[in-house]
């Protein structure tokens, strides 16, 4: 039997999820990286995406933002803006938040401006491909 972790998933605004886990996949600033029982400690940056968590044989997933985790052997913690179930996203919203970024990304915007517009556009794209996957 695999060994499990403490996960609690925190947005926030809400405690998203709280429980034993299995396994743990989530998107970092350099790609997907995954946590099993027994990890080495560690800080760690979330980039917006999909997470991915296994509680008794059955996967669950999520859409976050930006945010960062605490990996210890026996807990995880996932902090994150907001969190959002794959059928909770409204598709509507999320490609006028896309457009509105993509927009903004083709005027002159400051250093500052751009790097939001990004971490907008980001969001927005992670929403989209989440609810498109329930479909």
């Amino acid at each position: 039997m695999a060994r499990t972790f403490r996960l609690d998933i925190l947005a926030v605004d809400k405690i998203f999820f709280g429980g034993d886990c299995e396994e743990l996949i989530f998107p970092s600033i350099d790609g997907s990286r995954g946590v099993l029982g027994g990890h080495e400690p560690m800080i760690c940056c979330l980039s917006a995406g999909e997470i991915q968590f296994r509680c008794n044989g059955q996967w669950q997933r999520a859409v976050v933002s930006e945010g960062f985790l605490e990996i210890m052997p026996d807990f995880v913690k996932v902090f994150a803006d907001s969190i959002e179930r794959p059928e909770e996203i409204d598709i509507a919203r999320a490609n006028a938040a896309k457009e509105r970024a993509e927009e903004r990304l083709r005027q002159q915007l400051s250093t500052k401006q751009y790097i939001h517009t990004q971490a907008a556009l980001k969001r927005a794209m992670a929403r989209i491909k989440g609810a498109n996957k329930q479909i």
